[in-house]
């Protein structure tokens, strides 16, 4: 297993246990209870070519790929129920052998059929196959939990994590070393910055900390004018922000900002320590060769970082971007946005960028 692959599976369960850990630790208005509902395979692994690849491929597939084993773990390892259609549906599919698998007309529970491409994504019918299962378990859990019978009862070991205490007891963490645990799910991290979205603070909050305002705007732009940011539109480009920061603890700047589907830019952001644009020649290049999903090469220090809010699906959400470059505790530096130009390969007719907030910590 190459290291690159290695480390998009250890991401994966990373995030997974963050999730999981966060949810345990839920107490409004309740606890929760919570289950792992499996559904992703890779259904054409072991099949031989066209349908599937070849077996040399097909072997290595089976991790290399395929994230559902991992889940599962991490689900066992902090005792969470697993309902999972893939138990069941890989041995209906090749209950006869490879060729009853990928059986159109005689197989109602084909892997061709149940998958709408070569992974992992189920068709209409798969997805009331996935329903069917989910039920079928809850109905299961429903009359053992009504049942008066101790053999149909199952062991009620103590739930530490449900307890009314106001820290539950979690296992140690499988991904996650103890700082992570600390910042990313305990949240018990001191952080400060701006929240543009805030409409009831207003400027009043971070108006002293703009130290430079060129073609920036804080407004709401939608159509109930209730979602605030700072934004710049130009195709030109080189509309310029700056505002003061003071790094935090762990030297960590994060920008946030909308990404969308058409009309929105590129802008560059850094670090240093004047409010004056010592980028604005950069800033005056338009970006036609950037995409929503390209990879981004490694910054230099007080080198302009890419804002990529170009996005290629029908959708506006939310995006937070990392600065390579850190911010050290207790330093103040200036963080700079300049809007770039409108390029050739960009949907819409505006060239927009909105600000949502700046955090450290």
């Amino acid at each position: 297993m190459n290291l690159f692959q290695f480390q998009k599976e250890y991401q994966s369960s990373w995030y997974f246990e963050v999730l999981i850990r966060r949810l345990l630790l839920l107490r409004k208005p309740d606890p929760v209870a919570i289950i792992t509902f499996n559904a992703d395979y890779i259904g054409r692994a072991w099949a031989p070519p066209p349908q599937g690849f070849a077996p040399a491929i097909a072997r290595q597939m089976l991790f290399r790929r395929n994230h559902e084993p991992l889940k599962i773990y991490v689900s066992s390892m902090y005792e969470i129920p697993v309902f999972s259609a893939v138990i069941w549906m890989l041995p209906l599919a090749g209950k006869k052998g490879i060729g009853w698998q990928f059986n159109l007309t005689a197989n109602p529970y084909n892997t061709a059929d149940w998958h709408a491409d070569r992974c992992c994504h189920p068709k209409s019918g798969g997805h009331l196959l996935l329903s069917l299962v989910l039920a079928y378990c809850f109905i299961e859990e429903e009359k053992i939990m009504q049942s008066y019978n101790e053999d149909d009862t199952a062991y009620g070991e103590r739930d530490f994590t449900m307890d009314d205490d106001a820290s539950p007891i979690l296992r140690e963490p499988l991904y996650l070393s103890p700082d992570e645990d600390a910042m990313y799910v305990r949240n018990s991290l001191t952080t400060d910055g701006f929240d543009f979205t805030d409409s009831n603070a207003g400027e009043k909050s971070w108006e002293e900390s703009i130290v430079a305002n060129s073609g920036w705007s804080w407004e709401a732009d939608n159509k109930d004018k209730d979602k605030f940011g700072y934004i710049a539109d130009g195709v030109e480009g080189g509309q310029h922000i700056a505002m003061s920061l003071v790094g935090g603890v762990h030297g960590i700047v994060e920008v946030s900002y909308v990404v969308s589907y058409e009309s929105f830019g590129v802008a560059l952001v850094w670090l240093d320590e004047t409010a004056e644009n010592n980028h604005q020649d950069q800033c005056k290049v338009a970006q036609s060769k950037v995409h929503w999903n390209k990879k981004k090469k490694k910054t230099r220090p007080n080198a302009p970082q890419l804002l990529v809010a170009r996005w290629e699906k029908p959708a506006s959400v939310p995006k937070v971007d990392i600065l390579d470059n850190k911010l050290e505790h207790g330093i103040n530096k200036t963080l700079h946005v300049c809007l770039t130009p409108r390029s050739e390969n960009q949907g819409g007719t505006e060239n927009k960028f909105k600000l949502l907030g700046v955090r450290v910590y």
